[in-house]
């Protein structure tokens, strides 16, 4: 008789095999992001059935989830030029410095490491390099790609009394959906990248420019938005699955990198954004009920995963086997230490934020619940180590916080995106000052303007962006969208303009992209 675990495990194993048979390719191919023809693979016995489709539609999030938490990528989005140090722990983590300073190629490198006296260097080298060096490979993302237009163009092949038309766009809206989750991942560290939509490439392809990618991207999302449902009957596939206010939110991110790097249309993209957070706050919150702010003193359950707040996250579950990652990966477990976080020998923790930075966030003297609800009040402007960051965490069962689903999207992003649309395009304040406020309100935190010397509009969103999302991977891309990058007032580290306009905003890309294509070039400021 079979233990629990391992009918778990072969359960896994029935899941991945579909798109095993799909995506494997000889070692030996000279093609660019080639995939054999699932005909060819599959005997032509697959894609039958509506579990078929089922099945594979899993592993596409499943890759989706491997190339995001398999090294450090999602936590570096708030380690990159931020006003950061590594805290008091020892060995010290320099690759925190490192990253501040957007030195990529120390990071990269084996100085990255931590050492002390009778410490394994050589071991502690090859961790170190294995939370970055796997950064600058796109190869994960382009199989989420592939995966996706495979499962948009096989699923028409189904013909299954079960599987109606409606359930089919459903499928095709998640396909297109994982496809543009990926190129959004795949713009935000490289910049521009090779863009194809077919279901088995076989030509080498140049890199497409970004905003090009972004507003193919938006037209297709656009098309399929309304196959998919506001929510899921079943909790289990809340925000882990494609949302209507999952596409809705992804739309609106990319619209506004849009705006950042094409300046002369701008507007357009602002209103763009203003139609999708209407959608979200009119249909999915106020018609539907199907988003919500939850209590400031709920953050923890958002934290955990499958709210009513969330609009999309990746799937962690120590319960049902989901957990494949280094918890070391993730930037919760840089901002806690004991006696909380318990599964360390840790007394402060890894990374601190700077003084300077937390008093502009918080304010001394200014009531906001979260410093109370997210930090140990006494410790919040403390930079040696001392904070943690709660907001990933309940206190009352501190292991949990291994467990939680990393957020890519949530309600008061998206609020607060909405709001920076509307001040942008002048003429509603008041609209975004009433969204600001939303997010204000639920922290129980001085409403805007508090007092007449608050400053502007803009400065007070971008700066809530900064507080409410801590930690969740969006301050360095906000960064790099706004330009504010190059600007001292926002950027620990600025950025040069000419640093800039080369590319140093970016990740390097991996030297086998250029294997077999002659169209592809690498970004030339990390070479």
């Amino acid at each position: 008789m079979y233990s629990s675990k391992m009918k778990l495990m072969m359960k896994r194993i029935l899941y991945i095999i579909p798109l095993l048979v799909v995506l494997i390719a000889n070692p030996g191919c000279k093609k660019f992001l080639n995939v054999e023809p699932v005909t060819s693979l599959s005997g032509n016995n697959y894609w039958k059935t509506a579990k078929d489709a089922e099945d594979f539609t899993k592993d596409v999030y499943r890759l989706f989830r491997t190339a995001t938490m398999s090294n450090i990528l999602l936590a570096t989005g708030d380690f990159r030029n931020a006003p950061t140090k590594a805290g008091g722990t020892f060995p010290k983590r320099y690759d925190f410095d490192y990253m501040s300073g957007n030195d990529l190629k120390r990071t990269l490198a084996a100085d990255a490491t931590r050492t002390r006296p009778g410490y394994n260097a050589e071991l502690e080298w090859y961790q170190a390099r294995a939370r970055y060096d796997m950064i600058p490979d796109w190869t994960p993302f382009y199989k989420v790609v592939q995966s996706a237009n495979i499962l948009y163009k096989e699923v028409d092949r189904i013909d299954d009394p079960a599987f109606s038309d409606k359930i089919k766009k459903q499928y095709r809206a998640e396909a297109v959906f994982m496809r543009c989750m990926a190129y959004f991942f795949l713009v935000r560290l490289y910049g521009d990248v090779p863009y194809y939509t077919n279901a088995y490439n076989q030509v080498p392809l140049g890199r497409t420019p970004l905003v090009t990618v972004f507003k193919s991207c938006i037209e297709d999302l656009q098309k399929v938005k309304d196959d998919l449902p506001w929510t899921y009957k079943d909790p289990a596939n809340r925000a882990v699955r494609a949302m209507r206010g999952s596409a809705d939110a992804l739309m609106m991110h990319m619209n506004m990198w849009c705006a950042g790097f094409d300046p002369t249309n701008a507007t357009t993209y602002y209103k763009a954004v203003d139609v999708l957070g209407l959608d979200i706050e009119n249909i999915g919150m106020a018609e539907q009920g199907a988003y919500a702010l939850l209590p400031i003193e709920q953050t923890y359950l958002v934290m955990f995963g499958r709210s009513q707040e969330g609009l999309f996250e990746i799937q962690l579950s120590s319960n049902y086997g989901e957990v494949s990652v280094d918890r070391r990966h993730k930037f919760s477990n840089s901002v806690a230490h004991l006696p909380f976080l318990t599964s360390t020998d840790r007394t402060v923790s890894e990374l601190a934020y700077r003084t300077g930075y937390m008093k502009t966030l918080y304010p001394e003297g200014g009531t906001d619940k979260r410093k109370n609800i997210w930090f140990d009040i006494a410790d919040i402007y403390d930079e040696s180590g001392k904070a943690i960051i709660y907001k990933f965490f309940n206190r009352a069962a501190p292991t949990q916080g291994d467990d939680d689903n990393p957020i890519i999207f949530r309600l008061a992003d998206v609020i607060l995106l909405h709001a920076e649309a509307l001040a942008e395009l002048g003429g509603q304040d008041a609209a975004a000052q009433d969204l600001l406020n939303r997010i204000r309100s639920r922290a129980g935190a001085d409403l805007f303007p508090a007092n007449p010397g608050d400053g502007k509009l803009k400065d007070a969103i971008y700066w809530e962006r900064c507080k409410e999302l801590m930690g969740e991977g969006h301050y360095y891309y906000d960064l790099v969208r706004t330009k504010k990058i190059m600007d001292p007032k926002y950027s620990y580290r600025p950025m040069a303009y000419s640093a800039f306009i080369a590319g140093a905003w970016t990740w390097p890309i991996a030297s086998k992209a250029l294997t077999n294509n002659p169209y592809m070039v690498l970004n030339n400021y990390w070479q």
